[in-house]
């Protein structure tokens, strides 16, 4: 214990409040000398020897840390000859004080501090004890020789001397029993506190009674604490959420599990239960402790995200991944003879709502195009929203053409009523293709091209309308060759063009960087979709080089940004799912920002969830080998439903992108709200920054700044752009965060509206 301070040291303050804490005042010291019969004789007796003492205290001392020295218990205590010199000299101050004849106030408060001393370095009260013991028998022949060896003078003094011994040990013990009321006061108080309910049961069978619950136990369970004690323990039901528990009771060790139960007032609740014995002497279980925590909210957070993983957020329907799953099994029964159709359904001229009416009025019209349809189909039929506009009815048991049409008449027919949206009335259609199955196909691929190449012969036909598919489209799949030669030489012909949405910073609105899009401007049909040509370019094959060209002109124009001084901290890249499994990713990427002399660091790399999920495995492999290159990758459209919470944990990305489903209704949706919650903090968790999408309204991205996330991107701030426009954006948005107000809070939208490229 070398450089601290004296161990018999207290404050005057803390002796007088323990003294007050436990009742010793001038009364009760009183009431304790009367008790031993300690007088003022007994004090006179003991002045008179205390010098012809001090020699036998002194010597005392020697011998006493000698003898403790050799004792393993307390050796530690005692760890080197300063220590044991200061502790010496404490304690001859201290037995000298024995004999000093003044037994009052300021002696019991040094008698309490020797006990708050042995208290708090741990040393139990028998070596106290035994340290009297020790003393008063050295004693004995010290205070005989001090009284002239008579016994009539003898025995009155070493009497005095054992009064004022019991007198200290009294005291010393009656601090220890403080200090453990004061210890166990402490506990029941955080106890009673805590947040988490908490509950003790007899281990006595069957029931297992309670017999104590705090406050928040009573809270979480709705009934009062007076109506639960004495009741058996919920550990005991019958329920099989229980069973885990019931063995944990029966195997005698600690179990956890979590249970689903009827709030009073009839509410759903999950509740998270832990349990652990409490064994007594001889290792006999007594009592069983339990923790446990209302879960609701979580859980009802993960389930959204467990529906969402199949299910389309925004209309509630299957989405593409319950629907390979199910066209599977489906396909599984067609091998034995069980034929079946598929039935694409896309709406006509979609992308005008969207453009003249908002996105808010074009999902309102999904909604209600989803409800219609769903309505008309037949109880064993799936219907599915794929992307965007389209949807995809399996008709099962539907081999031949007329179960079919008809289920497409009933489509055309639910559609032709106009859809209220945004205040008016809106005409809505589609054009619908079949494929029937075996006749058109018999596996997943060509049954889904052929139905898709049925679907584009309705429109060709005039759309609002169906077609089967034959052979005959194929003369008609030439318009689409036609198409898919001009997005081949797209690039050749200075046609592509990358535009720029910005990312800001959740806190303050600081730029963090820029997501790059790609765009086709097609010298005929002027500035064409990336809905229309990025699933011709996957189809067609030239996807990857459409994304090698991204890349290199994201590169290039961050490289021409920060040599002109536009502060652009980072472009986050979209790499294809063709691009992405390509065994030689790494170099061709690393080789692309070699060739424009761009950091690691200035490029964040985009991935889909789909992307992701093709190979799980391969994924993690491809996502290590980036990162030993200092690359970071985002994964773009989070929540649409494809990965798993378990398999996101061991993808080592850098980003989650939180998809514009989960942000276009906060703040007002709980459900939306709960979900955002969940994921943003199931980052944090994981280590992840979040990127929100679709951000349109100040109410959104306030709630989305308070949740801690840590970028947002939307048309509140501003919408894809030309890299020119970026940079006058960039100077407007400098300007705002300079003016004094907080950037991002007052985003400055003017001057820029007259760009409406979607996202």
């Amino acid at each position: 214990m070398p450089g601290h301070r004296d161990p018999f040291a207290a404050s005057a303050a803390e002796l007088g409040g323990i003294a007050a804490e436990m009742g010793i005042d001038a009364a009760e010291i009183a009431a304790r000398r009367a008790f031993l019969e300690l007088e003022e004789a007994d004090a006179q007796r003991l002045r008179a020897m205390r010098d012809k003492l001090a020699a036998a205290h002194h010597g005392f001392a020697d011998g006493f840390y000698e003898y403790l020295r050799r004792l393993p218990e307390l050796a530690a205590l005692l760890p080197d000859d300063a220590t044991v010199a200061r502790l010496k000299a404490a304690h001859g101050r201290y037995f000298d004080s024995l004999v000093a004849g003044d037994y009052g106030e300021a002696y019991v408060a040094g008698r309490l501090r020797v006990g708050m001393t042995h208290a708090r370095i741990g040393l139990t009260p028998k070596w106290y004890v035994g340290a009297f013991r020790k003393y008063l028998s050295d004693m004995l022949r010290a205070t005989w020789d001090a009284t002239g060896g008579e016994f009539e003078s003898f025995q009155p003094a070493f009497d005095a001397l054992l009064k004022v011994v019991m007198l200290d040990l009294g005291l010393t013990l009656d601090t220890y029993i403080h200090a453990d009321t004061r210890a166990i006061a402490l506990r029941d108080r955080a106890i009673e506190s805590s947040v988490n309910g908490i509950f003790i049961a007899d281990a006595t069978p069957p029931e297992c009674r309670l017999s104590y619950v705090n406050a928040a136990f009573s809270n979480i369970l709705g009934s009062p604490r007076e109506a639960v004690l004495g009741q058996p323990c919920l550990c005991t039901g019958d329920d099989d959420g229980f069973a885990v528990i019931r063995d944990a009771i029966a195997a005698g060790r600690d179990g956890y599990t979590t249970l689903s139960r009827t709030r009073p007032d009839g509410s759903p609740q999950w509740i998270e239960l832990f349990l652990a014995p409490v064994r007594g002497d001889g290792g006999v279980i007594s009592h069983y402790v339990g923790i446990l925590n209302d879960v609701t909210e979580r859980k009802e957070a993960e389930a959204q995200l467990a529906f969402l993983a199949h299910h389309d957020r925004l209309t509630g329907l299957p989405n593409r991944a319950y629907f390979d799953q199910r066209l599977g099994q489906v396909l599984a029964g067609a091998n034995r003879g069980q034929g079946f159709a598929l039935c694409f359904v896309d709406l006509d001229r979609f992308k005008v709502i969207n453009d003249s009416l908002g996105h808010g009025a074009g999902d309102a019209v999904l909604v209600e195009v989803a409800r219609r349809i769903a309505g008309v189909c037949r109880g064993g039929d799936t219907l599915v929203r794929l992307a965007g506009d389209e949807f995809v009815i399996l008709i099962e048991g539907a081999g031949e053409s007329g179960d079919a049409a008809a289920v497409a008449e009933r489509v055309l027919q639910a559609l032709s009523r106009p859809v209220s949206a945004a205040g008016r009335d809106v005409d809505v259609a589609a054009s619908l293709g079949i494929a029937l199955c075996p006749d058109d196909g018999r596996d997943a691929e060509t049954l889904l091209r052929n139905a898709d190449a049925a679907m584009y012969a309705a429109k060709a036909a005039g759309r609002n309308t169906f077609r089967f598919y034959d052979e005959a489209m194929n003369r008609r799949a030439r318009l689409r060759l036609s198409f898919e030669a001009d997005l081949r030489r797209a690039a050749a012909r200075g046609q592509l063009e990358l535009f720029y949405q910005p990312q800001l910073r959740g806190d303050d609105g600081a730029l963090v960087g820029a997501e790059a899009l790609l765009r086709w401007r097609h010298p005929e049909r002027g500035l064409v979709s990336p809905l229309e040509f990025i699933p011709v370019a996957e189809e067609a094959g030239i996807i990857a080089e459409l994304g090698e060209w991204a890349l290199r002109e994201a590169a290039r124009q961050i490289a021409d940004w920060r040599r002109r001084g536009v502060a652009v901290p980072r472009v986050a890249v979209n790499l294809s799912a063709r691009q992405f499994h390509a065994p030689d990713l790494v170099e061709r990427v690393t080789r692309i920002l070699a060739e424009a002399e761009v950091p690691s660091a200035w490029i964040e790399l985009e991935i889909t969830e789909s992307t992701a999920m093709q190979d799980p495995a391969g994924a993690v492999r491809m996502l290590q080998r980036l990162r030993e290159h200092g690359l970071e990758v985002a994964m773009d459209d989070f929540g649409t439903g494809h990965s798993s919470l378990g398999m996101l944990r061991t993808l080592p990305i850098d980003v989650l992108k939180l998809d514009r489903s989960f942000v276009q209704h906060l703040p007002a949706s709980g459900t939306d709200a709960a979900v955002a919650t969940a994921v943003v903090t199931l980052a944090r968790q994981l280590g992840l920054a979040v990127v929100a999408e679709g951000v349109e309204t100040p109410a959104q991205r306030a709630f989305l700044a308070d949740l801690g996330c840590d970028r947002l991107q939307g048309f509140l701030f501003a919408r894809p752009l030309p890299a020119a426009e970026v940079e006058a954006w960039l100077l407007r948005h400098r300007g705002d965060a300079g003016s004094g107000s907080r950037a991002g809070r007052a985003p400055i939208l003017a001057g820029i509206s007259s760009c409406t490229t979607p996202s």
